[in-house]
């Protein structure tokens, strides 16, 4: 996929509603209206509680240019701090932590084969983790190719 990082100013933010967990205590994902080289964005999406203030210069990432609502994440040049993506640090570590539960679980099974008491439902099982273990590999590479556009 192609990412493309264009650096703007963030012009008349508003209408800002953030997405809470069902507990209420952490913000998911939050949406706002805002206005970029002069035209006007509605909804747009962005994960996590970013800070918005009017006059924010930004390096943006989208995945298709001009088009705010595929905004991946974003570097706020005032503070430095990076929005909407995990880092490829912590990718990395969900990558690790996922292919070492994947490797414990196929020696159980592997055991469990060899002793006879093997089941059908194994094979989706094995699915499955294989499935979690593709989605935080490609987390991981969007997070690094996202932060290679924003911090060169």
């Amino acid at each position: 996929m192609t990412y493309h990082a264009i650096t703007v100013t963030l012009e008349n933010i508003g209408g800002i509603v953030a997405e809470k967990d069902k507990y209420g205590s952490r913000t998911i994902s939050t949406a706002f209206n805002v206005t970029v080289a002069g035209k006007r964005q509605y909804a747009v999406q962005m994960r996590g509680a970013p800070r918005l203030e009017s006059g924010m210069v930004v390096t943006a990432v989208l995945r298709d240019t001009d088009n705010w609502q595929t905004l991946v994440g974003w570097l706020n040049h005032s503070t430095g701090e990076i929005c909407g993506i995990n880092s490829p640090e912590i990718s990395f570590w969900w990558f690790v932590a996922g292919i070492l539960v994947s490797a414990l679980l196929c020696l159980k099974w592997i055991h469990e084969a060899h002793s006879g008491n093997a089941s059908a439902s194994v094979v989706v099982w094995i699915i499955a983790i294989a499935a979690m273990n593709a989605w935080t590999l490609f987390s991981w590479r969007r997070s690094a190719k996202v932060y290679r556009l924003l911090k060169p």
